[in-house]
């Protein structure tokens, strides 16, 4: 069921009175679910289930000079694990900048018991617009396969629309190949949904290298999708060519073509004696 504590807010957590104080390791207010506390920054880890893997090291930077001249306006949120370690559920990118900045201690939020930390992460890092689209999808996947959340349930809890998170779970089936232009922002979304069920091979050279020079637009792939025929690089009789030409020169070889007909030959040889080799049987 939908965790109603979450459809009140970040916001709700940060209900605590400041105790203002000589740093210490560990500051309590008297409400031990909504105090603010001040903990050591050698006490604090990541959590590996965090859904954001990818930091942007100039703009973390960026921040740390803001903390070191300003401090820490914002707490992060933790969950207590011991007395020696708390692992973050929001403000990963904060703790960062804030070890670069020199912090000893940091403000920080202890997460109550009943939220779940998953989709507190998630939900904050969706609010700031952090997350790729490939770490929101394995967010998203992994608060369902925990919770057994069914899409709609996931939407409210996330306050996205069911077609938003159904259409973001479907690029997990892409290609790892077209995943990893996704996840690096070369291609977009839209592109990513055209792609569905294609692979590396589907595409011609020069189609490839249009996507990834981002000179090829939702618009364009699409009617290349539409248009398109066998590959040639696929072709039997292309494999068989390539066989032959092997043959032929002693040394494996490759052909490849695009959609117009354009291509090339490619001769492989491991030194300069067999480079003079194939040159001389070339020239014969």
């Amino acid at each position: 069921m939908k965790n109603k504590k979450l459809g009140m807010g970040l916001s709700s957590l940060l209900g605590a009175k400041i105790v203002k104080n000589e740093p210490v390791t560990e500051i309590k207010s008297q409400n031990n679910e909504k105090n603010l506390l001040f903990i050591s920054i050698e006490k604090i880890i990541r959590d590996p289930d965090q859904p954001r893997k990818q930091f942007n090291d100039d703009k973390i930077r960026e921040l740390a000079i803001s903390i070191k001249k300003h401090g820490l306006i914002q707490p992060i949120i933790l969950r207590k694990y011991s007395d020696d370690e708390y692992r973050i559920v929001a403000g990963e990118r904060r703790w960062r900048a804030s070890q670069i900045a020199g912090l000893n201690i940091m403000p920080s939020i202890i997460l109550p018991s009943d939220l779940d930390k998953n989709e507190v992460s998630l939900i904050e890092n969706i609010q700031r617009e952090d997350l790729t689209i490939v770490e929101e999808a394995n967010a998203y996947i992994n608060l369902i396969e925990k919770n057994q959340y069914s899409h709609e349930q996931l939407a409210s809890i996330v306050g996205k629309s069911r077609s938003h998170i159904t259409n973001i779970l479907r690029i997990l089936s892409l290609d790892t190949f077209f995943l990893d232009l996704l996840e690096k922002d070369i291609i977009t979304l839209g592109h990513a949904k055209i792609l569905g069920g294609k692979n590396e091979n589907s595409l011609a050279s020069d189609v490839i290298n249009k996507m990834i020079q981002k000179k090829l637009s939702v618009r364009e792939l699409e009617r290349v999708i539409k248009n398109k025929k066998t590959p040639i690089e696929q072709d039997i009789n292309i494999t068989t060519e390539e066989k032959n030409l092997s043959s032929l020169i002693g040394f494996k070889s490759q052909i490849k073509y695009n959609s117009k007909g354009q291509g090339y030959i490619k001769i492989f040889y491991e030194n300069l004696e067999q480079y003079d080799f194939i040159v001389k049987k070339i020239k014969n």
